[in-house]
């Protein structure tokens, strides 16, 4: 049975690769002048980590926590883009947004969890 923090992890990172998918359908199809390069990043990060995390493999967590690292710091650039515009609030919801994907960085980074990806 796959613990529920993990099986909101999947849920979330499965969440990340549909929205990634979608941006390289648009991009393919013509329908918005993007980079292809970045959605392709995100959604092989997120579809990898959706894909190994209920059968708790290594490479799996190591996905999930550079995909969660990564989303961290886009989330704290964003507020520091918006605190430079002179939107202090906006800032602070971004700020506040961050700290899930902390939790979840912590909670990856106990000895326990550890010990069910080896």
């Amino acid at each position: 049975m796959v613990p529920w923090p993990i099986a909101l992890l999947t849920l979330l990172f499965g969440v990340i690769a549909t929205l990634s998918l979608a941006t390289v359908i648009k991009v393919a199809t013509g329908l918005t002048t993007r980079p292809l390069v970045w959605p392709l990043l995100w959604f092989a990060m997120s579809a990898g980590a959706t894909a190994g995390l209920p059968f708790l493999k290594p490479w799996a967590r190591t996905l999930a926590v550079t995909g969660l690292v990564a989303m961290t710091v886009v989330a704290l650039s964003v507020a520091g883009l918006l605190i430079l515009q002179g939107r202090p609030v906006a800032a602070l919801v971004s700020t506040s947004g961050s700290v899930v994907y902390l939790i979840a960085l912590r909670y990856l980074g106990r000895a326990q969890v550890k010990a069910w990806f080896v």
